[in-house]
């Protein structure tokens, strides 16, 4: 299949495809979780704090760090963010 039709066929299901992953990011993860905005930061901060504090392939830093990832999209389904746009990430507060 060459030629115009193959190439509407493949845009109509790129379009298709990033329509699908438009809506996929808009679903919560954590609709029903109980953790207050000032708890999942806790949380992440003690995980970060083991995942950059010790040496790579260790369990525990594992675990933390995939922690604090899950922790950072709850906190961003909240609409929490660690600064502004315009900040660096070492100027973030």
């Amino acid at each position: 299949m060459n030629g115009p039709i193959s190439r509407i066929v493949i845009a109509a299901s790129l379009f298709l495809l990033q329509a699908g992953m438009a809506q996929a990011q808009k679903a919560m993860q954590f609709p029903d979780a109980t953790e207050t905005a000032q708890e999942l930061i806790a949380l992440w901060e003690e995980s970060n704090s083991v995942c950059r504090g010790a040496a790579g392939g260790d369990v525990k830093v594992a675990a933390a760090c995939l922690s604090r990832s899950v922790y950072g999209a709850a906190l961003n389904e909240r609409d929490w963010c660690y600064g502004r746009n315009e900040d660096a990430n070492a100027d973030m507060v």
